[in-house]
């Protein structure tokens, strides 16, 4: 969950975090930019479009879905970022695991050139070469194999770095950003227009959504129990209101207890699990493999002893690619909760 110290580089400016929250400084530059989801502020004599497109999509990447830069507003989605490509997809390249994930879905995973390090699945992307982590992507290194499309990702803060950088390149970019499990089945059939391969992109998201909605159907009339899902421990990070985690935990039976923090992704503190005092306890670090994940640790939190889940012994590891990827195995996530939200209620 590192980040770099560069936060973005666009076609005249380096980017980088000042000392205060929600501050950035461009090199050579006195003047600050001033950045939240509510208002984004930058010199004029800085802003061009490269630096627009920057800022919104560190925008998407944190759930927000409007930019308000230097009081002029508009509506925003990830779609506004696309960058079409000019032949027929041939040489494609992923850089979020989620995006392979769909485009294995679509039986399209033979046009795969490349992937960024935590790519894992369909099995078919496991001796592509590899591109860096989903944070820092090796920008020389995707150009080099010359792909037609890049499907990129603005799910986490911090991937606005990477559609920097492909502006920079003028390579073309499909880029996916979902908040609902509805996005998701949208963005295979986007992926599925960008590849020419729109049946195969209809079948699966229609299957997708029918599953869904007899999910949907199953939980009904019982009570929602308590959930905290944990995707990184140190800050301990867990989906805002701005998720398609929340549909996932509700399916399943669960209630993000978390829900009504303004985010994508949410920083909480112990003392917001315990108050929040949740029956079950999901770990789902991002890139972690679940064996690597002690549920035992969670007790030693300052706090966590009387939790709810931690006193029952329900904090349960799953594997963060059935949790953390908006794709097509999001069914598999849920039903891997559901089991245990059944269990918790006895």
């Amino acid at each position: 969950m590192s980040r770099p110290s560069t936060a973005f580089e666009t076609a005249r400016h380096v980017v980088s975090a000042a000392n205060a929250p929600g501050t950035y400084r461009v090199a050579g530059e006195t003047e600050l930019l001033r950045l939240s989801l509510e208002e984004q502020t930058v010199p004029p004599h800085l802003l061009d479009e490269s630096l627009e497109r920057a800022i919104a999509s560190w925008v998407i990447a944190r759930g927000g879905r409007r930019l308000n830069l230097n009081e002029r507003q508009r509506s925003l989605a990830p779609a506004d970022l696309d960058r079409d490509p000019v032949v027929p997809v041939r040489r494609l390249i992923s850089i979020a695991p989620s995006n392979a994930e769909i485009v294995g879905a679509l039986g399209a995973a033979p046009l795969l050139v490349g992937v960024e390090s935590s790519s894992d699945y369909p099995p078919e992307v496991l001796g592509l070469p590899r591109l860096g982590p989903d944070l820092a992507v090796d920008m020389a290194a995707l150009a080099a194999l010359q792909p037609d499309l890049v499907l990129a990702s603005l799910s986490v803060p911090g991937m606005e770095r990477n559609i920097a950088g492909l502006d920079r390149l003028g390579l073309p970019l499909l880029v996916l950003a979902p908040q609902t499990l509805d996005d998701i089945c949208g963005d295979v059939l986007r992926v599925g227009r960008a590849l020419r391969m729109e049946a195969q992109a209809r079948q699966v998201a229609d299957a997708m959504r029918a599953t869904l909605a007899r999910l949907d159907a199953q939980r009904r009339g019982q009570p929602p129990v308590p959930v905290y899902l944990e995707w990184w421990p140190k800050p301990m990070f867990t989906p805002g209101d701005r998720c398609w985690s929340n549909e996932m935990i509700a399916l399943a039976g669960g209630v993000n207890v978390f829900r009504d923090r303004v985010g994508q992704s949410v920083e909480v503190q112990p003392a917001d699990v315990a108050a929040a005092d949740p029956q079950v306890i999901f770990l789902s670090w991002c890139g972690v493999p679940t064996d690597k994940l002690n549920p035992r640790r969670v007790a030693t939190r300052d706090g966590l002893q009387n939790v709810a889940a931690v006193r029952a012994g329900r904090v349960v590891p799953i594997d963060e690619s059935l949790l953390g990827r908006p794709g097509p195995r999001v069914i598999e996530g849920i039903a891997r909760m559901a089991e245990v939200i059944r269990q918790a209620r006895g």
